[in-house]
């Protein structure tokens, strides 16, 4: 199998980012009280504090109650959030929406069946830039970020880059581990250029066959019969995904790491897709980067699939941790599936 490697593009800089999530925000407690209503207080707790020590999650937010029925007309949708994201980064990177050149939109959740996230995004900012949807799972956004670069080295204006999910409207009701795993969120970065910055690295692969172990399998387009058995909410082997997943990670990071001809140890920030603590914990400590250069903040947000790592890094700059200079290694696997890395120098 050969891996798409590609870097490095100079000048490729992040100029700004923004966040959406919804109003709705459920605690470990919020989310078993809907699923376990026969426990007592006491056990509730219990499950709750254990599922926090082992996914160090403690809150997600949702546009929809998992297990009560679909209502479009009041809910917010994966378009709604990113709109709100994007806003919110094109205000961050000061520069107008006409000035962007392309919108990218990654999601396993779209609000439609046919069109694209990105050209109805697009429609909504009053931009005419070229749209697309890259679909590759919650790795999607690193094939975003990869597009984006080739585009600014041969010239391209800005681009606009947003991942978005609404999990909330495929958990399956009857499963825990996804109800507390799972939130919903967008996060949008612009991409432009600047002196002294560079996409130093991207490393990419992807194996078809590996797709079933996490998909929603009903066929398109829906039929009675297939959301009846539900075939429309996430399924598929968690167990076989999970074991599948390190090894995957490693292969990509390595890979980007060899292409920007870095060690771990020469990484000032790590931003991976944002899973679980200890998975996070388990990538770090398997690469070499040190635990105080990792972000993470699925904590407060648990999984929020595409938007993982644009949440994150937009998040890790509020806070300060990408000054110009600073070498950070981004990471994603996704359904599909399939694994990417980058090494961004800010």
């Amino acid at each position: 199998m050969a891996a798409l490697e590609i870097g490095p593009i100079e000048e490729v800089c992040v100029l700004g980012g923004g966040t959406a999530f919804p109003a709705r925000e459920l605690s470990n407690e919020d989310v078993l009280r809907r699923m376990e209503r026969v426990r007592s207080e006491e056990a509730l707790q219990f499950t709750a504090r254990g599922l926090e020590e082992t996914l160090g999650v403690r809150a997600r937010a949702w546009t929809h109650l998992v297990g009560e029925p679909l209502d479009p007309a009041n809910e917010e949708n994966t378009l709604d959030l990113a709109i709100r994201a994007a806003r919110a980064a094109i205000a961050d990177a000061g520069v107008a929406a006409g000035d962007l050149s392309l919108i990218a939109c990654t999601t396993s959740t779209p609000h439609r069946m046919t069109s694209t996230v990105a050209g109805a995004l697009g429609a909504a900012l009053g931009v005419r830039a070229a749209c697309v949807d890259t679909r590759a799972g919650c790795a999607a956004g690193l094939f975003a970020l990869a597009t984006s670069a080739l585009y600014q080295g041969a010239g391209a204006g800005p681009a606009l880059l947003v991942g978005t999910e609404t999990f909330s409207k495929v958990i399956p009701p009857q499963s825990k581990i996804a109800a507390i795993s799972l939130g919903d969120g967008a996060g949008a970065l612009v991409i432009g250029r600047r002196p002294g910055a560079r996409l130093l690295s991207s490393f990419f692969e992807t194996d078809g066959a590996l797709g079933k172990l996490i998909s929603s399998d009903g066929a398109l387009p829906p039929t009675p019969d297939e959301i009846a058995r539900g075939g429309y909410v996430l399924g598929g082997a968690p167990d076989e995904l999970a074991a599948a997943i390190p090894g995957k990670y490693e292969i990509a990071l390595r890979g980007a790491l060899a292409r920007a001809k870095l060690s771990a140890r020469q990484i000032d920030l790590f931003v991976p897709h944002q899973t679980s603590r200890e998975l996070i914990r388990k990538l770090s400590r398997m690469i070499g980067v040190p635990d105080e250069r990792t972000f993470v903040n699925v904590d407060r947000h648990a999984n929020v699939g595409a938007a993982g790592w644009f949440v994150a890094l937009v998040e890790a700059r509020a806070a300060g941790r990408c000054p110009p200079g600073t070498r950070v290694l981004l990471g994603a696997v996704g359904g599909g599936m399939s694994w990417g890395a980058a090494v961004l120098s800010c």
